[in-house]
């Protein structure tokens, strides 16, 4: 997930893509969660059909396809000015590919509801990444809230040696773990992108490079990697959630962009927060996978934390802006 600022050419094209529902952010975040849920349930229905590296391959491969024509009716220019600029989206393209690489291969081994609910874990890497490279405050309160981060994790994954039972979760507990270190790389992806976004670079921008790495990344790996390699999925049901997981990546990321750009820090978080909760309903609905009850209170959990975060993030930054005059805007 990349979060920068944005143009004035960008803000004007995505306020007339969105005229019905920039005007009420609840509603398209709303939109948002389900759209990204939808998407997480469709891509764990054809994982047995459809290798994940393929899928991924196809969904970012026509994200970038879209952002082509899009970036030119923006008049933003796809080259890049400096070194540095090459370089940051060099190494935030590789930290994004392996995060997504991560994401996905744990969302086929666990249930949607409990992946994403450990992907709320990234809002704990970015403060603790932010002090260590950054030198941002992390006080006793952020230290707790870690503490209870990771026991929201520990109620997903349980683990044998803490909940006993011999039913093959030592395997299981590959997901869990490839999450979770998808959600410190998307970490590191947000503070690059956070930094590039102050040196000029647009985020569509930044988006169509880290679409381009992941096609080539994925295309590599369903080519060498995958066991099945290229599948052409069977007319039906399959091949409708493909197109489907494709449409609702375009969307959701257009979507989220805007969102990252124009909103408060807050509901950004609530967002999160919305796409736990309806993972959860819509994998009961569709795929009639209950959840655990220890999940759900580690989802509860890891909620919870993200929503203080969150608070605490708002509250600082309307701190300084009551200093410096700026907005409160993120």
């Amino acid at each position: 997930m990349e979060a920068t600022t944005s143009s004035a050419p960008e803000h004007c094209s995505l306020g007339i893509l969105c005229a019905g529902l920039c005007k009420r952010p609840t509603i398209y975040l709303t939109v948002i969660s389900v759209f990204f849920s939808v998407h997480h349930v469709l891509v764990r229905y054809i994982k047995d059909t459809v290798p994940v590296f393929e899928v991924i391959f196809v969904s970012y491969g026509m994200l970038f396809l879209f952002l082509i024509p899009f970036l030119i009716y923006l008049g933003e220019s796809f080259r890049l000015r400096t070194r540095e600029h090459v370089l940051m989206i060099l190494i935030s393209g590789l930290t994004f590919a392996a995060a997504t690489f991560l994401f996905y291969f744990g969302l086929s081994w666990m249930p949607v509801g409990d992946t994403t609910a450990i992907g709320l874990t990234t809002t704990i890497f970015v403060g603790i990444f932010g002090r260590i490279f950054l030198e941002e405050p992390f006080d006793l309160v952020d230290l707790i809230l870690v503490i209870f981060d990771f026991g929201g994790v520990v109620l997903i994954a349980r683990p044998s040696f803490i909940f006993g039972g011999g039913d093959g979760r030592e395997a299981s507990a590959l997901g869990p773990l490839a999450v979770l270190l998808s959600s410190g790389l998307y970490a590191a992806t947000f503070l690059l992108t956070r930094r590039m976004g102050m040196l000029g670079i647009n985020s569509f921008v930044i988006v169509f490079y880290h679409s381009l790495f992941i096609i080539i990344t994925s295309a590599l790996m369903t080519t060498f990697l995958s066991e099945r390699g290229w599948v052409i999925p069977p007319c039906g049901a399959e091949r409708y959630a493909l197109v489907a997981i494709v449409f609702l990546n375009i969307i959701a990321r257009c979507l989220l962009m805007y969102c990252y750009a124009n909103e408060q820090a807050f509901l950004v978080s609530i967002l999160s927060s919305n796409v736990v909760v309806f993972s959860y309903i819509l994998e009961f609905t569709i795929l009639g996978t209950a959840p655990n009850p220890f999940a759900l209170l580690g989802a509860a959990l890891m909620v919870f934390v993200s929503i203080v975060v969150s608070v605490k993030r708002v509250r600082n930054f309307s701190f300084s802006s009551s200093i410096t005059g700026a907005p409160l805007t993120e």
